[in-house]
């Protein structure tokens, strides 16, 4: 393990997401590495302080926007019928790319371990997704096209929880 290794995997390390080996590992180099000690503790507190900066902040919409926005984005789909069919297919689309790069990501063991860990709970949970996915863990030949429709939108919501911005496979 060293310093570079180490930034790459310190938001996993932090939360409690990462692999208990790996954790070891890195304990080990922060025992060593005065550095690596002292910007994990600032990472910690950055961490902590924005975790309460967000709570501190109110996203509420006032009634009166949220009324307004709401006509208006409605008389918009009144007016222009074919680009909302544009747009929501285009939403489509995107899912089922974003699905797809998903089981393909968990096929070649290429998730982040936040999103393993989810699936993986998930999957312990979920009958009809632990046999899907141990089913495409065991093929020889990848899985083409889009999985069932119940896992497909477990899929869905797994990515849904992720936070914004996150990837669910290593880069």
């Amino acid at each position: 393990m060293n310093c570079k290794e180490l930034a790459y995997m310190l938001a996993d390390y932090c939360n409690g997401s990462m692999d208990p080996r790996l954790r070891e590992e890195l304990d080990v180099h922060l025992s060593r590495c005065e550095p690596c000690m002292a910007f994990t503790k600032t990472f910690q507190v950055t961490c902590e302080e924005t975790r309460k900066l967000r709570e501190a902040i109110e996203y509420a919409i006032p009634d009166e926007v949220r009324d307004r926005l709401d006509l208006f984005v409605r008389a918009a789909a009144l007016k222009y019928p074919e680009k909302m069919r544009e747009y929501r297919d285009q939403v489509e689309r995107d899912r089922r790319k974003k699905v797809a790069d998903l089981v393909g990501a968990a096929a070649a063991g290429t998730l982040s371990s936040a999103t393993a860990l989810l699936l993986e709970s998930h999957c312990a949970a979920c009958q009809e997704c632990n046999g899907y996915f141990d089913a495409l863990r065991k093929s020889v030949t990848p899985q083409d096209g889009d999985p069932p429709g119940g896992i497909r939108s477990h899929l869905i919501g797994l990515m849904q929880t992720l936070p914004p911005g996150e990837e669910f496979f290593l880069a």
